[in-house]
């Protein structure tokens, strides 16, 4: 993961241009990878350092999906997810035959093995996910807001993302003064603290292993 990145020593840029791309599990949509744990081999013919199928069975997962039309989302058995809309439009889903209208930016969370599917779609829709092993991990992820400035930090043992979804924003931390980010890059925080520039949107997102 960290071959195609620029690295701190606390700090990782995860540059959008260099995400990886995947077919979703059930092969009805794709998806570009932005940071994952890998737990074992992967069986389904994709690489682990280049474009192919998702890993089989990672510990977490954040991605952004491109959800096109009304389809099945994959199932993911033992998994907590959280789903955040990132399009103008929203995303409307059903989550075990409940409809569900998510707001730009706004965050659905449910079982991995619930039936979820996309509705009222009408052109593509961009989604960024969180997804943790249940057994092993802890998840959360939610919208932020940096107006002028904004200091990030992460809990110990915990590992912390930050995704420039909107605006202008620059970023420096430990061993990496970054400058200008692109939307969707994304920082990689281990420890210290990140301090954000601009006037931007972001995405926090955050695993803890499960002691």
């Amino acid at each position: 993961m960290v071959s195609d990145a620029v690295e701190g020593r606390a700090l990782v840029l995860l540059p959008a241009d260099r995400h990886r791309s995947y077919r979703w599990r059930n092969g009805l949509g794709a998806a570009t990878e932005i940071a994952v744990e890998p737990v074992g081999p992967r069986t389904d013919g994709g690489s682990a350092d280049g474009e192919g199928d998702a890993p089989a069975a990672p510990g977490w997962t954040l991605s952004i999906a491109t959800v096109e039309s009304d389809v099945a989302f994959s199932s993911f058995p033992g998994v907590d997810r959280q789903l955040m809309a990132l399009s103008a439009g929203g995303l409307g889903l059903v989550i075990d035959g409940e409809p569900v209208e998510l707001d730009r930016w706004q965050v659905a969370a449910f079982d991995g093995a619930s039936a979820v599917s996309s509705r009222g779609v009408v052109g593509p829709t961009l989604d960024l996910n969180l997804m943790v092993s249940r057994e092993r991990f802890r998840g959360s992820l939610e919208v932020g807001v940096v107006d002028g400035s904004r200091l990030v930090t992460t809990a110990p043992g915990a590992t912390t993302f930050v995704v420039f979804l909107d605006g202008l924003l620059s970023a420096e931390g430990p061993g990496l003064d970054l400058g200008a980010l692109q939307q969707h890059d994304t920082l990689r925080l281990e420890a210290g603290t990140l301090s954000l520039t601009g006037d931007a949107t972001i995405a926090l997102a955050q695993v803890l292993p499960r002691r």
